[in-house]
């Protein structure tokens, strides 16, 4: 298995949502749980900062009518819901659960595409970028998941590779 690691950098109002975590520098979103098929996705996210941040953070975040994935448009037309599992004044725990993937391009949706089911993500937001770890298999080759997902960003969006080596340090 290979590790394939990439970043998505948003400029600034590019996006509602990358600009939150922009005017709040200590605020970050970890996965510790994405999966995804062809039809669903579900994950949980790991969130901190201070109050105002999470404040900020929920506003947007939360909201069921905007795409918090979407490459290629500000907003899909998927069905989305949200679960604050866990809150903190300074922490929140979120259970997003997505159907209709295939209609939003998201990082979720180009990967399964490529790999196929069984896949493993990691990811993190935190200033501008929104930085992604995939578990890959070794036969499949990188390069056309990157072109697919370079291809679906929009304005203001950038693409970046950080590493494709063996994989490791999962935790």
């Amino acid at each position: 298995m290979r590790e394939f690691e990439f970043v998505v950098e948003f400029d600034p109002g590019a996006d509602p949502l990358m600009d939150v975590f922009r005017e709040h520098p200590t605020l970050t979103a970890r996965s510790s749980t994405c999966f995804t098929t062809e039809d669903t996705m579900w994950r949980l996210d790991h969130v901190k900062g201070s109050p105002e941040a999470l404040d900020a953070f929920d506003d947007l975040f939360l909201d069921e009518t905007r795409c918090n994935e979407c490459l290629d448009a500000p907003n899909c037309d998927t069905f989305r819901e949200y679960h604050v599992l866990d809150r903190t004044p300074n922490s929140r725990t979120v259970y997003t659960y997505r159907e209709e993937v295939h209609r939003c391009h998201s990082i979720p949706h180009h990967v399964h595409q490529h790999v196929g089911d069984g896949v493993v993500f990691e990811s993190r937001r935190q200033d501008g970028e929104y930085r992604w770890r995939v578990l890959y298999p070794d036969d499949r080759p990188v390069g056309e998941l990157y072109d697919a997902i370079e291809a679906e960003l929009r304005d203001g969006l950038h693409l970046d590779v950080v590493h494709l080596s063996r994989a490791g340090n999962w935790d």
